[in-house]
C-alpha cells in the first residue's frame, strides 16, 4: 500500500473540513448507521488499548481501517495540520473510495 497516496488523499479530505479525529467523535462515527461510506486510519506509534479498542469497533461494525507503518502520530497529525492525531476517521464518500482503491491495489491491508 503506497501510504504517501493515502495521506494525500486524508490531505484533500482536511482541507475540506471532512476529517474527523478524537476518541468520542470516532466512535459515534464507527457506530452510525445513517454515514453509508466509512474509513478509518490508525497511526503506527498509537497505544495498545487504543488501538484495539478501535479495531475491535470496526470489525464489530464492518468499517474498514488501516494500520499506518510510517506514519507516527506526529507525523500523521503534521500531514494534516494539527499536532498529534491517533485516529482519523474520513467523511467524505468520494475520498473514501479514492483510499479504498489504493489500499486494495497495495494487498497488505486490514480493510
Amino acid at each position: 500500500m503506497n501510504e504517501q497516496k493515502v495521506i494525500n488523499l486524508l490531505g484533500f479530505a482536511s482541507r475540506m473540513r471532512k476529517i474527523i479525529f478524537g476518541k468520542d467523535n470516532i466512535r459515534e462515527y464507527i457506530r452510525n448507521p445513517r454515514r453509508r461510506s466509512k474509513f478509518i486510519i490508525i497511526a503506527s506509534d498509537v497505544g495498545d488499548s487504543i488501538k484495539e479498542d478501535t479495531i475491535k469497533r470496526c470489525q464489530s461494525h464492518h468499517v474498514p481501517y488501516v494500520l499506518l507503518k510510517e506514519y507516527t502520530k506526529d507525523k500523521l497529525g503534521r500531514s494534516l495540520g494539527k499536532d498529534e492525531i491517533s485516529v482519523v476517521g474520513v467523511l467524505d464518500e468520494n475520498i473514501v473510495k479514492g483510499i479504498l482503491e489504493v489500499v486494495n491495489a497495495g494487498g497488505d491491508s486490514n480493510v
